[in-house]
């Protein structure tokens, strides 16, 4: 019925507050599956929205707490972190919302972790 036709829907786009709360969906779901999980809501993420625009943003905080912020316009990046050198630690300082960086712990002299 529908073949030859061309449907056409507006764009949509993720936020990071979705792309978040999804995420934390899923970790809680896992949990109470009894599964391990190696994100969870304190875990150090990065939230970008229009990077190399003039009204780009940059926010450092934790995937909890990505869940409430509003980066505006879209297009939107989330990032996990991972193991951390302390030169990327320094850098996310730069743009970290307050207690973010608090669960940062150093496996080495070298390696950070949230």
């Amino acid at each position: 019925m529908m073949r030859g036709k061309k449907i056409f829907e507006p764009p949509r786009f993720m936020t990071v507050s979705q792309a978040a709360d999804q995420l934390i969906q899923i970790i809680e779901r896992r949990r109470s599956h009894g599964e391990e999980v190696g994100v969870t809501e304190d875990t150090l993420c990065v939230g970008v929205a229009r990077l190399g625009a003039d009204d780009q943003v940059i926010r450092v905080a934790t995937l909890g707490q990505l869940v409430t912020c509003d980066l505006g316009a879209p297009l939107h990046s989330l990032v996990v972190t991972g193991r951390l050198h302390p030169l990327e630690v320094d850098l996310l300082r730069l743009n970290a919302e307050p207690n973010a960086l608090q669960n940062l712990t150093m496996i080495d002299s070298s390696t950070y972790t949230s």
